[in-house]
């Protein structure tokens, strides 16, 4: 009940109709580590309709480490069952603009000016935006910051 009361707060100052957030790879991995079921969570916080924007670099990155021969065997089937949670919320896969190789800054220089909110643990990347981040607050809460 917590995990609701506090995403209802911060959800009700979102200034768009449709909510839209974007996914890292962190944040969906660690989700399906901790059994917290983001999208429901969301879904039961909000009225508006949710849009999850999902970048391919992003579905790139679990891909390989779900196939990465020497991975641990829960961070694969954790790498697995994101897409299959991925699957069930039908994403927008977007490309992130620009070559440079690191995801961060392409998904910084994505969001720059846009009312998407980033759902991430990184801490560098979150200093590194001025958005609405949604994180991971103890073992099985959800925040909007």
């Amino acid at each position: 009940m917590f995990k609701l009361i506090l995403l209802n707060i911060y959800i009700q100052h979102l200034p768009t109709n449709q909510m839209q957030i974007l996914l890292d790879t962190n944040f969906i991995l660690t989700c399906v580590k901790q059994k917290i079921d983001f999208p429901e969570i969301i879904n039961q916080c909000t009225t508006e309709p949710v849009e999850w924007l999902l970048p391919q670099d992003v579905l790139n990155e679990l891909g390989n480490l779900k196939d990465r021969p020497h991975m641990k065997v829960p961070d694969k089937q954790a790498a697995t069952l994101s897409f299959q949670i991925l699957q069930t919320i039908n994403p927008k896969i977007i490309n992130l603009p620009g070559k440079n190789p690191n995801i961060d800054i392409k998904i910084v220089n994505y969001i720059l000016d846009k009312p998407i909110v980033l759902a991430t643990l990184d801490k560098n990347l979150k200093s590194r935006v001025a958005n609405k981040i949604l994180t991971i607050r103890g073992k099985k809460n959800l925040e909007l910051l």
